[in-house]
């Protein structure tokens, strides 16, 4: 005859079951590792996660678009520098008491500022990608919307506007420099304001999605990280659960062959 002890051993079992649930729930430090644990919260997770990503991504747009910005502007600067010094030696190129000589080394002065300021604008670049070789309008995505930044073409625009060689020796030589110093740094400025305009725009958009992707990354976590506290203490019931099981077990099986000795 036999007597079923399985009865006795499922407890056992289920605690087994449990405890390896929590085992691995610990070890990830996740209360929903799969379906199983949660399904209904493991889409939400999902959902949550691709919108924390896209958040993210956006915001390293933006930042690449303020770090750009923040080249060209320097750029800008350094040319608007130039254009302050080549004024200044126009001025002073009018000067009554200064002979050929003088004037010669002015322009020279000049040549070389000039030179440099087309080099500025030339070599300026972000990730490969030329800032100034003509008028752009660059693109940069937030997640849900496209901010734009503005970048003049400036190809050419020193030597375009009569500065790479100024006429130092006449009064209309230096009144035409003037002219055209005026202009260019109008151009310049513009450009400048436009920059320091979009790098206001994309921190505001920055801050904006930091903060929104912190309040998707707390609700994720609310509903996917495992309570340590509770975690620890239902593990403790489980292995006071599973020694009680063992007892019950035990206990089952004893009884068992005392029954069938009594039986034989």
């Amino acid at each position: 005859m036999k007597i079923n002890t399985n009865i006795a051993a499922e407890p056992l079992r289920q605690s087994k079951i449990d405890s390896d649930n929590l085992l691995k729930q610990l070890a990830s430090a996740r209360r929903v590792n799969s379906a199983a644990d949660d399904a209904a919260g493991l889409q939400i997770i999902d959902r949550l996660t691709a919108q924390a990503n896209s958040a993210s991504q956006g915001m390293r747009n933006l930042y690449d678009g303020i770090s750009l910005a923040n080249v060209a502007e320097q750029t800008l600067a350094g040319v608007s520098d130039g254009l302050a010094e080549l004024d200044s030696l126009t001025v002073q190129a009018g000067n009554g008491a200064l002979t050929d000589a003088d004037r010669a080394a002015i322009a020279e002065q000049a040549a070389q500022i000039s030179k440099s300021m087309q080099q500025q604008i030339d070599n300026s670049s972000f990730a490969g990608v030329k800032l100034f070789a003509e008028e752009k309008q660059l693109a940069f995505s937030s997640g849900d919307t496209i901010l734009n930044l503005k970048t003049p073409g400036l190809d050419g625009v020193v030597s375009g506007n009569g500065l790479a060689a100024i006429d130092f020796n006449t009064e209309a030589g230096r009144s035409a420099a003037q002219n055209s110093i005026q202009s260019l740094s109008k151009t310049v400025n513009a450009a400048r304001a436009d920059l320091g305009a979009g790098v206001n725009t994309f921190a505001g958009a920055a801050r904006g999605l930091a903060s929104a992707n912190e309040n998707v990354n707390a609700a994720r976590s609310r509903i996917e990280d495992l309570d340590y506290a509770s975690a620890v203490s239902q593990q403790v019931a489980n292995g006071i659960k599973e020694q009680a099981a063992v007892a019950v077990s035990i206990q089952g099986r004893i009884s068992a062959e005392q029954s069938l000795k009594l039986l034989a």
